[in-house]
Parts: C-alpha cells; sequence; structure tokens
C-alpha cells in the first residue's frame, strides 16, 4: 500500500463527505456536487466529460488495510456518484444508514482515503 499523505489539518477542497441515505445504500451513492467538483481539478482525467464515461478510482481504508476499485461517474445532468465497486465497498464497510463516508483525495498518488 502506499503510504499516506495527509495534511494536517486536511484541506476541505480535498474532502467529499457525505451523509448516507437509504437510497445511497440500496443504489449507487450520490455525491455532493460541490465537495466532488472542488476535488475534479486534482484528479488525473477529471473532468465531466470523461466522467460521464466512468473514471475508476481507488479508495483505501488504512484502519483495515483494506482498498477498493470505485467508479466515479457523472450523469448528464451534472449529478456525481459512485456506480461499480460501490456494492462491494458498502458492504465490505458495513456502512448504515445515517453514517457519513468521508474522503479525502491523494492527489499525490490519484486515490480516495477514507477519513
Amino acid at each position: 500500500m502506499n503510504k499516506m499523505i495527509l495534511e494536517d489539518p486536511p484541506n476541505p477542497a480535498k474532502i467529499i463527505s457525505k451523509k448516507l441515505t437509504k437510497t445511497d445504500l440500496v443504489r449507487n451513492v450520490k455525491l455532493p456536487k460541490k465537495q466532488t467538483e472542488s476535488v475534479l481539478p486534482m484528479m488525473t482525467g477529471g473532468t465531466t466529460e470523461n466522467l460521464q464515461n466512468g473514471k475508476e478510482v481507488k479508495v483505501l481504508d488504512y484502519i483495515e488495510g483494506n482498498e477498493y476499485k470505485v467508479v466515479l461517474r457523472c450523469t448528464e445532468n451534472g449529478k456525481y456518484h459512485f456506480g461499480d465497486g460501490w456494492s462491494t465497498m458498502k458492504h465490505s464497510l458495513k456502512l448504515q444508514e445515517g453514517e457519513t463516508l468521508s474522503l479525502y483525495w491523494d492527489y499525490k498518488n490519484q486515490q480516495f482515503i477514507i477519513i
């Protein structure tokens, strides 16, 4: 696993945080637009156009030592979500409705880190 790089304190422009709803857990998790768009300029290939086709990104869980691959997508109406890979990640993490999922974008390693 790559060395974890977190700023102290973490830069809010590199964080996506979402309180999970029942819909997020039954379907794909919808990500906050403003927070997601603050991360995109730091992401290789992170343009809205590229994300319409989907971009596979790595999500690291340093506490449990797990790594997930999920597809970040942008719909035609400009909404962002995790698609393929989300189901495996949410079940492995045992995520529940009402919990907050917070992800830090490690731009040096081009991956999210669960915080």
